[in-house]
């Protein structure tokens, strides 16, 4: 891929242009302007409710999602009035500050109502956590504008190039797997910066708004899962302020030292990520299941079984089985689902209180956890696909397009990758605990010292 010119590189020496950038600073208490809700009070009840009246008209569109491969602007202008886009987003900024476990909830009911377009708003919705937590409020306010009106894709993979343009940022590249893309209003995503003065790579996570970037037509021709909106958005020669990139770790391309805290008074906006975005996926997957669910349960009330005695399967001791213990693991996978919100909540705020830092291991925890409540659900598929009968998955039902839809989840890295998170977990846990003994040895032995002296 073509990058800028040298000629650019050469007008912004590494060492003068590119100095490692402190967090954002300004007026915590004003963000330059305070938003009010466009409907005030609304609550996760109310959410949960819509969503579930919307369960109808978003299974009638289904197939038309997959064919157009993101869900209609009937629907977009649903969520836009609804307050859906608003979820996560801080009371300060027009939005209505659900807790995080609030918000999966709400989307497991979107997922059940249609997979793709839970997919797509939980990726398009909830990246306003990362952009509230991490940019300073000059930025917050400019992308917010007079409205709030807030849609960002997100894509971790560098493969975007910054080199610093005047008193901002030139970006070349594309990012492919932007879910949300189609009614973004930005775009978030990392950027390869230039080098340090030791040539050691740096990285940044930057926020594009929608007049620098191409939504390109390069999606839907998957297994399942068609209609996320997830296609690649391109930026050739894009300059955005300079605030609008942050340098992140080397090691997480999700962390920079969070400001959110200060701007929004919450401590929501200071926590880590990677547990967040997997419990994203997790939402989808369980509400997959709880779809899957519904349309075996229609089948247990009107087929009979193979064998004797020829009753309704729901009658049937083996039917009655199979869907006692589909109804507990998808249950399962809920309740993990629910804690690795409120535990994001825990860690936040006893890291806000300075009780312990959210470090790499609590985030890693939660990516796990995510794991494991990937597995309650992904047994509940097997079950419910394995027993349902071949008829269930012709093409074309609900069933099939469930099963292809559930099939691309397990190719996620939120899936793919439990093997690999396990071991980085039990890396950073025991390394911390270990540095944590040793701090423990030092402050006992300190302490022993002083009371010898002084006695």
């Amino acid at each position: 891929m073509t990058t800028v010119d040298d000629t650019a590189h050469a007008d912004h020496p590494t060492s003068a242009s590119h100095p490692r950038q402190a967090p954002p600073t300004g007026d915590f208490d004003l963000l330059g302007h305070v938003l009010a809700q466009p409907e005030p009070g609304l609550t996760v009840d109310d959410f949960l409710q819509r969503a579930r009246d919307l369960r109808d008209h978003l299974r009638s569109e289904q197939e038309a999602t997959e064919k157009r491969t993101y869900y209609s602007q009937e629907t977009h202008e649903v969520f836009q009035r609804d307050g859906f886009y608003r979820m996560l987003q801080p009371r300060t900024l027009g939005g209505y500050e659900l807790r995080v476990a609030e918000f999966y909830r709400v989307i497991v009911e979107i997922a059940r109502g249609c997979p793709s377009t839970g997919w797509c708003l939980a990726l398009g919705s909830g990246h306003v956590l990362l952009f509230s937590s991490l940019f300073g409020p000059e930025v917050q306010s400019e992308a917010m504008g007079e409205d709030g009106h807030f849609i960002a894709p997100h894509r971790v993979v560098p493969s975007v190039r910054a080199v610093a343009h005047g008193d901002g940022w030139e970006l070349k590249g594309t990012w492919d797997y932007n879910s949300g893309a189609p009614y973004s209003t930005h775009a978030l995503g990392t950027v390869a910066l230039p080098p340090g003065e030791d040539g050691a790579p740096r990285f940044g996570l930057a926020v594009v708004p929608r007049s620098c970037y191409t939504v390109l037509d390069d999606w839907g021709d998957n297994i399942g899962l068609r209609g996320t909106g997830s296609p690649s958005i391109r930026m050739e020669n894009a300059v955005v302020p300079l605030g609008n990139v942050r340098e992140v770790d080397g090691q997480d391309p999700l962390w920079a030292e969070p400001v959110g805290m200060a701007l929004h008074g919450n401590p929501m906006y200071a926590g880590r990520f990677s547990g967040f975005f997997f419990g994203e996926s997790l939402a989808v997957a369980t509400g997959i299941g709880r779809a899957m669910l519904d349309e075996y349960r229609s089948v247990l009330l009107e087929k009979k079984p193979m064998w004797n005695p020829h009753g309704l399967r729901a009658d049937d001791a083996h039917y009655q089985r199979w869907y006692g213990e589909a109804c507990s693991l998808l249950d399962a996978a809920e309740a993990v689902l629910r804690q690795v919100g409120e535990l994001y909540h825990d860690l936040s705020e006893r890291g806000v209180r300075g009780e312990g830092e959210f470090g790499v291991a609590d985030d890693l925890r939660l990516t796990n956890l995510c794991a494991q409540g990937g597995r309650y659900a992904t047994e509940a598929m097997d079950l419910l696909v394995r027993t349902g009968g071949s008829s269930a998955l012709r093409q074309g039902t609900r069933s099939e397009r469930y099963w292809r839809d559930f099939s691309a989840y397990r190719t996620h890295p939120a899936a793919m990758t439990r093997d690999l998170m396990t071991l980085r977990f039990a890396a950073a846990d025991l390394e911390a605990r270990r540095a944590r003994a040793v701090t423990d040895a030092e402050t006992t032995a300190v302490n022993s010292d002083t009371t010898k002296a002084g006695g």
